[in-house]
């Protein structure tokens, strides 16, 4: 019986300078290979991670956007006055709060006197095309590349901190799965089961979530905003959970039942776990993210059912972050690499089950850093 640890108690893990130092390092060694004399980060609260990454600040409301030149000290411009105060407090004290950011991205990018030069810019989906056409007037001069694949391949490779904070997400992920366990019972709705995953996550520190839920007989695709469904003693409680802890996510996908398991629900699941254990045979150095996808959904077809959802994909200062297991996307996986493996399977009446969770890509293999599917593989 796995130690219920108290996490209630002691001090947070946090990013140390030495990770931010360690970040800097590889982004200004890919800025000179580039030959680019700064970049220009953007973020929003929909996507945070780019600009998290370089400031460790999570911009809570609208955008924010970070000059980082390849020597000197970056700043970050957000969108209050409040925002400069938090964001001061993180690893950028330059922090401006500007009501017009393509005019103060612009005078920054003057100071660094950038005529003539190169400049990336990260997160270019996310990056407003008023602020680019200004920019490209102001500069004339100035070559602005997409430098946004460049910087998700530092992001791609976890760090022992990095990895550290994950493996605390992780921990608490299955102790939020085994609250939902202990508290769920027929009777209560979607919402009053999210409402104590809400409240069990604030307590322990977590500062964000991607949490999706829905119930019935056989569910298959859980969704963002609670129903006020009354669960039933034969319904099957399907959760997506997807904490962030210090700006990390993992991410546990697991069906519970109310009552157990039908014979039709124990034969999907069967049939998930073979096509997991598959993707994972895959899930080691040198193979591409595409494989692993590629070896569940064998297993699925010869068991003579769809998998109707992509296999998995990174995660990060993001719930969702390149690579994808799916077809097509040909990265090679890395030690460092942390993705959830997540397959799906549905017969031609879309019944069916979704399950996974988090992994890091090691030298040999994998390791696993949750556990609340033991129970389904004994």
């Amino acid at each position: 019986m796995k130690k219920k640890l108290n996490l209630d108690e002691g001090n947070p893990v946090v990013l140390t300078q030495n990770e931010r130092d360690r970040r800097y390092k590889l982004i200004r060694a890919m800025m000179k290979k580039n030959d680019l004399a700064a970049l220009i980060v953007s973020s929003n609260a929909s996507y945070p991670g780019h600009v998290r990454y370089f400031s460790n600040y999570r911009p809570h409301s609208g955008y924010a956007y970070v000059v980082f030149p390849y020597s000197g000290k970056p700043t970050i411009f957000v969108r209050s006055g409040i925002q400069q105060q938090v964001a001061a407090q993180r690893w950028i004290q330059d922090s401006i709060y500007s009501p017009n950011p393509a005019e103060a991205i612009e005078k920054r990018l003057k100071k660094l006197n950038c005529h003539n030069k190169k400049i990336g810019i990260v997160g270019s989906e996310n990056f407003s095309y008023k602020i680019y056409n200004h920019l490209i007037q102001a500069f004339p001069s100035v070559s602005f590349i997409d430098a946004t694949k460049e910087i998700f391949n530092i992001r791609m490779i976890k760090s022992d901190e990095e990895l550290g904070i994950a493996r605390r997400c992780a921990l608490l992920t299955d102790r939020l799965f085994d609250h939902v366990k202990d508290i769920t019972r027929a009777g209560m709705k979607e919402n009053d089961v999210y409402a104590e995953i809400e409240f069990f996550m604030r307590k322990r520190g977590i500062e964000n979530s991607f949490n999706l839920i829905t119930s019935g007989l056989f569910p298959i695709a859980p969704y963002v905003v609670p129903s006020s469904r009354v669960l039933r003693q034969k319904d099957i409680l399907m959760l997506e959970l997807t904490p962030q802890y210090q700006g990390f996510y993992t991410q546990l996908t697991l069906p519970h039942p109310i009552t157990k398991f039908t014979t039709k629900m124990k034969k999907f699941m069967e049939i998930a776990l073979t096509a997991l254990d598959a993707g994972l045979d895959n899930l080691k150095p040198g193979n591409t993210a595409s494989s692993v996808e590629v070896a569940m959904k064998k297993v699925i077809a010869k068991a003579g059912y769809h998998m109707p959802y992509r296999g998995g994909h990174s995660l990060g200062h993001e719930h969702a972050e390149p690579p994808v297991l799916t077809i097509g996307d040909e990265t090679i996986l890395k030690p460092g690499m942390t993705l959830v493996v997540h397959p799906s399977v549905t017969n031609k009446n879309n019944e069916g089950v979704f399950l996974g969770d988090t992994y890091i890509v090691t030298e040999t293999g994998w390791e696993r850093l949750h556990t609340s599917l033991d129970v389904y593989k004994s």
